[in-house]
């Protein structure tokens, strides 16, 4: 029978390799001479496990030695996983107590217990406990404990934008996913493998595009038992592992944009970031001034970063709400602009004393004063960038293309935002 099915492949191989041109004859031709090969092949295949069943049951009546059992492997002690999965060395006692509480596998610790051994774990070892199996994987993903290494690291120069964007790109990846794809047009061989019995013919032919893809996108395994699988996109590990590849640009907020030009000495701008975890540092992608295009910046360092302390976006005027409060020797910043068509970056002064109270300081009433004088310390006296004012009662953007415009205002409150600006401080004075 077999070899009767193989030889009547032989006129679909020839009827395939003199196929006229015309391009509907030539398309059946292909589609018979495909078929037949499957067919041929699936015939074959079940020949050969059916030969291989006969075989194992006459070897098994003739041979009456059970085989033997597959080798008992030791649960491994949950010190000893969580040292491995971890990449760390560790030194195990050989006192019977400690012994005995070693061979308590991880999965049967008390669930406090578990969660605060998983507390512990670096980003990168609770990544490499997750592949673990499917139990730890759950636990590993857990929301709470990415959490914590999320503040971590990246706390400092995260803020409400950077998760608004976030949750922004898991939309847009969600709504590509649900996207139809264009439908295929079948042919007559597809119909007909539908039909046909054997699942190992219609699953590969239908599927031969989908299943390539998918073979495509699995990772590679980090071990024998377990592969490395994504978190879930919804998930803080997910957004962890995103930042952490440089996957996702991020917004903040960078001091002393350009590091080292001089027109941005102790000033702090809107821009998206990436990271790069081979150097540690950041790309800067800055917002275009005017018709220049978007500038980035490489090399940036963490200590140049922070989160923006307000949600306004870097176009639009910062309502003041301190003006009322500012006294002479309070530390600000301010919105400033060269012009109407660029963002505002935010620059740091100090507020200062009107000429009639710079003489007597400590009769000053200068906060009595509608006026307030804003000082620009790190530029030299006389400098027409020195020193501006602006109306406590009635502060809008103010100034001209000139001098540029300057917006609205912000008290800072803390010691920790002071010492970071005067840690930008110029070593010489500019003029």
């Amino acid at each position: 029978m077999l070899p009767l099915l193989l030889i009547s492949t032989v006129p679909a191989f020839t009827l395939l390799l003199v196929a006229p041109a015309t391009k509907p004859c030539a398309k059946l031709a292909r589609e018979l001479g495909l078929l037949a090969l499957l067919l041929a092949t699936e015939l074959l295949r079940h020949a050969t496990a059916a030969g291989s069943r006969f075989l194992g049951r006459d070897r098994g009546a003739r041979t009456t030695m059970p085989a033997p059992p597959p080798p008992s492997w030791p649960k491994p002690p949950a010190a000893a996983l969580a040292a491995v999965t971890a990449g760390e060395a560790a030194e195990v006692t050989t006192t019977p107590a400690a012994a005995d509480a070693a061979a308590l596998p991880l999965l049967d610790l008390p669930e406090l217990a578990l969660d605060r051994v998983l507390e512990e774990l670096s980003p990168a070892s609770l990544a490499a406990m997750a592949c673990v199996c499917a139990a730890l994987r759950g636990r590993c993903s857990a929301d709470a404990l990415w959490e914590r290494h999320l503040r971590a690291k990246w706390g400092r120069v995260l803020g409400a934008a950077a998760r608004k964007e976030w949750e922004a790109e898991l939309g847009a990846r969600a709504a590509r996913a649900c996207a139809p794809r264009p439908a295929r047009r079948r042919g007559w061989a597809d119909s007909l493998a539908c039909a046909w019995p054997f699942s190992w013919i219609a699953g590969r032919w239908l599927n031969k595009g989908d299943f390539s893809a998918a073979v495509a996108a699995e990772p590679a395994p980090a071990t024998v038992n377990a592969p490395v699988t994504a978190p879930p996109a919804d998930t803080v590990a997910a957004w962890y592992r995103a930042l952490e590849c440089g996957e996702f640009w991020f917004p903040a907020q960078v001091y002393n944009r350009e590091d080292g030009h001089v027109g941005f000495v102790l000033s702090c701008y809107d821009a998206h970031l990436r990271y790069d975890r081979r150097t540690d540092t950041f790309t800067a992608r800055y917002p275009p001034h005017g018709r220049k295009p978007a500038k980035e910046e490489d090399g940036v360092q963490w200590s140049r970063l922070r989160s923006p302390p307000v949600g306004t976006p870097a176009h639009d005027l910062h309502a003041s709400d301190c003006l009322e409060a500012l006294r002479p020797g309070d530390h600000f910043e301010i919105q400033w602009r060269k012009n109407k068509d660029f963002p505002y970056g935010w620059w740091y002064g100090v507020v200062g004393h009107q000429a009639s109270w710079n003489a007597h300081e400590h009769l000053c009433r200068c906060h009595e004063d509608d006026t307030i004088v804003l000082e620009f310390q790190h530029y030299a006296p006389g400098s027409r960038w020195r020193q501006t004012t602006v109306s406590r009662k009635d502060h809008r953007e103010t100034g001209d293309e000139t001098d540029g415009f300057y917006g609205g205002i912000r008290k800072l409150q803390t010691k920790d935002e002071i010492s970071t600006w005067r840690r930008f401080w110029p070593a010489d004075v500019l003029n």
